[in-house]
């Protein structure tokens, strides 16, 4: 198993990095616990030409600052007033890309399946505190590479944006094909 630390592999674009995503294990240490996940459902926000990204026409506020670092932040925000939700920054900096996390399954000490964003940070114990944190850098949650390949991804519509226009339609929606967890 090899931590992701190469800053290379951040600075993709958020569709190539949402794909590379895919397999990994996020490593979350909290107290007295060390939870551990497999990325089974990813969506690429594609910046300032993406209606469904808050950065959207270069939207940049205290909330999307994060978002204009460089690859392998962490962007975390708050939905519906109870859901934080987990995304990696992509590309390089000021391009203001990243990848929401959407189900993950868990490596051990879980029954069932995360198959939500707000279920799994919930469990990993995600909140706001983490935004900003440089993934490649942390130890408090890492990103590691154990080899693990995949047969093949599948690509699917974003989910809860209908406010997006065309992009409602982009298909930047990724899971592992045989992953029920991403269904």
């Amino acid at each position: 198993m090899i931590k992701i630390s190469d800053r290379s592999f951040f600075r993709q674009d958020a569709v190539s990095l949402a794909k590379s995503l895919l397999g990994k294990i996020l490593i979350v240490k909290g107290n007295k616990t060390i939870k551990k996940c497999r990325i089974a459902e990813t969506e690429a926000y594609g910046g300032i030409t993406d209606k469904a990204a808050h950065s959207y026409n270069n939207r940049r506020t205290a909330r999307t600052e994060v978002m204009y670092r460089d690859g392998g932040c962490i962007y975390i925000y708050l939905i519906y007033g109870i859901h934080y939700l987990l995304n990696i920054v992509a590309n390089v900096i000021d391009v203001p890309e990243a990848v929401l996390i959407r189900a993950v399954k868990p490596l051990e000490n879980f029954k069932g399946e995360l198959n939500g964003p707000g279920k799994l940070t919930k469990w990993l114990n995600i909140d706001k505190t983490y935004n900003g944190i440089d993934l490649a850098a942390s130890d408090e949650i890492s990103l590691i590479d154990d080899g693990y390949r995949i047969s093949k991804i599948a690509a699917a519509k974003r989910i809860n944006i209908d406010y997006a226009g065309a992009d409602k339609d982009r298909l930047w929606r990724f899971y592992i094909n045989d992953d029920r967890s991403a269904e």
